[in-house]
């Protein structure tokens, strides 16, 4: 089971660190789960809408919050078949998804720190 454990873990840090590059604000910073990464929604932004305009416009499904996080955050699964292109597209498409509601974001800069963090953990898996 290690290499499954170890690849979840590894899409999770590219998640995060995609996140964090687009400059948004993890859930969970200091505990985070393998299994997905939690985002807060930005301030003004209907989490409710942007999950829809993800899954009806763009094709991509990111599960939003629940209980009273319900369209407060949105979460990026990394668990079961998911892979590294996964995590990819689906923060390329939150960052459209983003600039469709108005946010002032910076494209690619979320997908190319989560492929920059999977080259590196591909560069250290290839060492062991």
């Amino acid at each position: 089971w290690e290499p499954v454990y170890r690849r979840h873990r590894r899409l999770a840090e590219a998640a995060r660190r995609g996140v964090e590059a687009m400059g948004l604000r993890l859930l969970a910073p200091t505990a985070p789960s393998p299994a997905a990464t939690g985002v807060w929604v930005p301030e003004g932004i209907d989490g409710g809408a942007l999950g829809r305009h993800l899954r009806d416009e763009l094709g991509v499904t990111i599960a939003g919050g629940q209980g009273t996080l319900k369209g407060r955050v949105l979460r990026l699964a990394h668990l079961g078949y998911a892979d590294s292109f996964d995590v990819v597209v689906g923060l390329a498409a939150m960052e459209m998804a983003l600039r469709h509601f108005g946010c002032d974001v910076v494209m690619g800069k979320g997908p190319g720190a989560a492929q920059e963090a999977l080259l590196a953990s591909n560069r250290n898996d290839a060492r062991e």
